[in-house]
Formats: C-alpha cells, structure tokens, sequence
C-alpha cells in the first residue's frame, strides 16, 4: 500500500491559526484604543482653548464702557467648528456672561465669561495717590560704608486708565476646564 500524503490545511488547523492570530491582536487593538483614547481628548482641549480664544476676542471688540459698567449687551457668537459653525450668544447679566452648550463631536462645551475691575482710573485734575504705578529702580550695587543709599529711579508710569480682567472659562468635561484671562486698559483719556 502506498501511503498517499494529503495537500492542503485542515479546518482545525485553520481554527488554531486564528486563534493564535486573534491572541496576537489584542494588545495591538488596545493600544490602538488608548491612543485613540488620548488623540480626542486633546482634541476636545484644542477645541475647548479655539472657543475660549474666540469669546476673548469679541470681548476685546466690545465698547470698553459697557463691559466695565456691566451694561453689554448680548454678544453674537459665530464660531466655526470641525462639525460646522456655531452660532450662539453669550448673554451677559452684569459682569458675568454665559453661552448655550455647544456640542461637537461628542463632547458638551459650556463657556462662561466675567468681567472683574482691577483698577478704576481717577480724575485727570485730582492727586493720583492711588494711580496704577509702576518704577523701575538701578541695578547699582550698594555702596559700602555707612550703609546703601536708596536705589535711585530710573523710570516711573502712572496711569489713569481703567484696567479690566476678562476671565473666560471653557467646560467640556475633561479634567479641568479650560480658563484663559486677558486684561484691557481704557485709554482714551
């Protein structure tokens, strides 16, 4: 009798291949998970800080008046997105201001706005005791002896203006919210 040799893979032999195959994988596809994981994180936290960026500058655009008096009115928001544009409001009441969520892709973002005063300008003819100052002192060594002289100024500025903070606070569910804050001077006088 002959002993004829078969040609070919078994069904079994198929079966533990793919086994073997699909044990393989595994890590791979959960690395291919965290990195995926990871990647739209940060981009929820780009877009979050694009957002915030964006409500900075219709805020740096508004009447310097209305914002300080905590008279603005209701701001358009027109901001466009990877999923399209947004068109919203940021509704002030007072010095503070809050826009409708906006939801792109998956995640919700909430944007906040306040408006603190800093500092609140005098009259021009008054004393400026309490004006915004700053100096700027030499960098002269002391002299030794009967102790250093005071440093003498190089450069003082005062200013009569009025400074604001501007806080805008981005929320989109990641660990913490994104908080970005800018400050504008009134100068017109």
């Amino acid at each position: 009798m002959k002993n004829k040799c078969r040609k070919g893979i078994s069904l079994v032999e198929i079966m533990v291949a793919l086994m073997i195959l699909a044990l393989a994988m595994m890590p791979i596809a959960g690395t291919f998970s965290q990195y995926y994981g990871v990647a739209t994180r940060q981009m929820e936290q780009e877009i979050a800080l694009k957002l915030g960026e964006a409500v900075i500058n219709v805020l740096l655009s508004t009447t310097y008046s209305d914002l300080i008096k905590g008279t603005t009115p209701d701001l358009p928001l027109n901001i466009q997105t990877p999923s399209g544009n947004y068109e919203g409001q940021l509704a002030f009441s007072g010095n503070t201001a809050e826009a409708a969520p906006v939801a792109i892709g998956k995640a919700k973002y909430t944007i906040r706005a306040q408006i603190n005063t800093v500092f609140e300008a005098q009259k021009i003819g008054s004393i400026h005791g309490n004006a915004l100052e700053f100096s700027y002192h030499s960098a002269l060594p002391p002299i030794t002896g009967g102790g250093p002289p005071p440093a003498p100024i190089i450069a003082t500025y005062s200013s009569f203006d009025d400074l604001i903070c501007i806080n805008v606070t981005v929320d989109y569910g990641g660990n913490k919210p994104i908080r970005l804050s800018t400050f504008r001077a009134d100068m017109t006088r």
